[in-house]
């Protein structure tokens, strides 16, 4: 599968008007594209920043729903977002779970030397994911891949804030060994309130 992700910054005290024009139509946008499989929107209220991540079965329904939708999707970030980054991925390994009501989500970003790309996917599937369902509270995670950047992000997200929070000691042993066997660069790590979680039937 693959996935667009859009990355926007702005004031805080305009973000929530934003989230609720996102909620109330992103998915009726998206669920109407050919190949739409799934939508996930985050938000860090403190700092003023939204993630969300649209995600499609193939690379072209995925330019498609862009080309169709990105002028609507600009007009919904406004008047919040003062910057916006659009980027694409390829799913390399995935473990939806249920959507949750006020949970959490984090984010790391991790670029990979591109030789080692498999080895770096296979180390996620069969150690760091195993360790990350592990910890209380978690209820699902992806791992994305930019090939030609060689830069991936893993997302996870917890069951509610109290989890979430209490995870923080337990995934950053698992983040370390993980980067450690695997040779990747950790260059960030983002945490955000889940706003909406959504998938096709």
């Amino acid at each position: 599968m693959y996935v667009r992700t859009v990355y926007a910054t702005g004031d805080p005290a305009l973000l929530e008007d934003s989230l609720d024009a996102l909620r109330g139509e992103s998915v009726g946008l998206l669920s109407g594209q050919p190949g739409y499989r799934g939508y996930g929107l985050f938000a860090n209220r403190q700092l003023g920043t939204l993630t969300m991540a649209s995600w499609w079965d193939t690379p072209e329904h995925e330019a498609a729903s862009d080309t169709a939708l990105a002028d609507r999707r600009d007009t919904l970030l406004v008047p919040f977002a003062a910057t916006v980054a659009v980027n694409r991925w390829d799913v390399a390994a995935a473990e939806p779970g249920p959507a949750v009501e006020n949970g959490g989500f984090r984010l790391t970003r991790f670029a990979y030397d591109p030789a080692a790309v498999d080895g770096v996917v296979k180390g996620f599937e069969e150690s760091g994911l195993p360790a990350i369902r592990q910890i209380d509270g978690y209820v699902g995670a992806a791992m994305l891949i930019d090939r030609e950047r060689s830069v991936g992000v893993v997302g996870t997200i917890f069951a509610d804030r109290q989890a979430f929070a209490a995870s923080r000691a337990a995934q950053a042993a698992v983040r370390s060994a993980a980067s450690k066997a695997s040779g990747t660069v950790i260059y960030g790590m983002e945490e955000f309130d889940v706003v909406l979680l959504h998938r096709s039937q």
